[in-house]
């Protein structure tokens, strides 16, 4: 993997992904991505969960750092270091970070990687290299290359998710983070209006109006 984005870019575009996501499936349970921008005091979190047993979190701090931890549960990584690779990640993250890497919702158990951004770094770190374990590949770049693709992933992703064509035009607005209309909802589930996402969208994504 390559470095990360900056902290902005992703927020930007796991508040993107989470609000693609609350259009296509407003029932929770089926959704790959979420963000929460009321996660703690001063924290906003982003996540991802696909059903099969991969899984990642990622919490942005108002005092500038931000923490990602995830699972790759098929990876050579988690196959051979098991718990004592998580135990690993978790003990090479700053303190300054402590919310993020003693929080039992992130279920640190079962982590396969992890990367940190101290508010004073000018990038992200990745945890694995500080660790015995460094040489084990976790694969990560399965679940969150979606940092770095543009749209046109989503609009495949959906197409082999949710089995349906969806507008890239659409997709590239909110990737952009441009508002969401009536029409635009609408171009992407006819079954969903505005209204019925509306409050989870401002409330719980943060999306901006």
């Amino acid at each position: 993997m390559g470095d990360l984005p900056s902290i902005p870019a992703l927020i930007q575009r796991t508040k993107a992904l989470a609000a693609l996501d609350l259009i296509m499936s407003p029932e929770w349970a089926f959704r790959y991505f979420s963000f929460n921008c009321q996660w703690a005091d001063g924290e906003q979190m982003a996540s991802m969960r696909d059903g099969s047993g991969d899984d990642w979190f990622m919490v942005f701090h108002k005092d500038g750092w931000g923490g990602l931890k995830g699972l790759t549960h098929e990876s050579h990584a988690w196959s051979e270091g098991g718990g004592e690779l998580s135990a690993a990640l978790q003990s090479v993250i700053p303190s300054a970070l402590s919310t993020f890497a003693t929080e039992p919702a992130f279920s640190w158990n079962q982590t396969s990687f992890a990367y940190f951004h101290e508010a004073s770094a000018k990038k992200w770190t990745r945890a694995n290299d500080l660790t015995p374990f460094a040489e084990l590949d976790p694969a990560e770049g399965d679940v969150i290359s979606v940092f770095d693709v543009g749209p046109e992933a989503y609009v495949t992703f959906a197409k082999d998710y949710y089995e349906v064509e969806i507008p890239l035009k659409t997709v590239t607005k909110i990737y952009n983070l441009a508002p969401i209309t009536k029409d635009i909802v609408k171009s992407l589930n006819p079954a969903v209006s505005l209204k019925d996402i509306e409050t989870e969208l401002r409330e719980g994504i943060g999306y901006p109006a």
